[in-house]
């Protein structure tokens, strides 16, 4: 039997217990309030545009080059909510341990001019004079073994948010081979620079980010970067900024370098067929 004094023992565990379980709870209704606050105000804005220039072009009387301005916005905007959209979805994926990589062989120059001219209009459509940049670290011929989507994801993240933060100067991205191992991707830029925020808290889902020279906060799920790093790591890689406040910041991140199969892999498919032709004439 229980003593009198070990009994008051367990009384108060469970009364700790029943604290922590209360503050957790509050917490979590703080975190969730967080969380549809910045979903709720990352949907809206581009949501609101669409609608906004959606409505304008019922104007029958409306001069043709503004019309095609408000076409170029409704599909800017849609394009920055499908980003939003699917940040959220993957970003839920990843907390579940569900999202899978589909590695395969592609031309990593062609990404970067797909990234190049994609970054291009972007930065057309919000009328916004700045340089862009892009460096290739090899030749056309080289191939790099990954999951091109969410490469592209990252890289696309990194630069959106460049041009967000940089008022004037230049972006610049590409990539360098280190050794046979690995290859480093970066995107730099002249922007405002990082401020004081730490690289923990800048990697933190849905939290508000120190981004300008006069530290305000801005609003925003965060879920790029966030998603970004994690999507890194689960490609065997890291991910990491160096900034200078005013002056500008570059994020880096490494990941393997497994490339240069697709001959092997080519020949390999001409010599199965060529063995299958061979063998249907017996």
């Amino acid at each position: 039997m229980h003593t009198e004094e070990e009994h008051n023992r367990l009384l108060h565990k469970i009364a700790l217990l029943e604290d922590e379980l209360n503050a957790a709870r509050g917490s979590m209704q703080n975190l969730q309030s967080i969380i549809l606050s910045n979903i709720s105000h990352d949907v809206r804005t581009p949501m609101n545009a669409i609608v906004g220039f959606a409505n304008l072009l019922t104007d029958e009387h409306m001069d043709p080059n503004d019309k095609n301005e408000c076409i170029d916005q409704i599909n800017l905007n849609s394009i920055e909510l499908l980003e939003i959209i699917d940040n959220m979805i993957d970003a839920s994926l990843l907390q579940c341990g569900d999202l899978k990589l589909y590695e395969k062989e592609f031309y990593l120059n062609d990404l970067m001019d797909d990234l190049y001219q994609s970054s291009k209009e972007l930065l057309n459509a919000r009328q916004k004079d700045l340089s862009l940049i892009v460096s290739k670290g090899e030749k056309n011929d080289f191939f790099l073994t990954a999951d091109i989507k969410r490469l592209r994801q990252i890289l696309t993240n990194l630069i959106n948010n460049a041009i967000n933060f940089t008022p004037s100067g230049h972006i610049e991205f590409g990539y360098l081979k280190l050794g046979n191992d690995m290859i480093r991707f970066y995107v730099k830029d002249t922007g405002i620079g990082l401020g004081s925020v730490t690289s923990e808290d800048l990697f933190k889902p849905f939290r508000p980010r120190i981004m300008s020279e006069k530290s305000s906060f801005k609003k925003g799920a965060g879920l790029g970067l966030a998603l970004s790093k994690n999507l890194v790591n689960i490609m065997g890689g890291d991910l990491w900024p160096e900034s200078v406040p005013g002056e500008g910041t570059c994020f880096y991140f490494t990941m393997p370098a497994r490339k240069n199969s697709f001959l092997k892999n080519h020949l390999q498919q001409i010599s199965k067929i060529t063995k299958r032709n061979i063998a249907s004439f017996f």
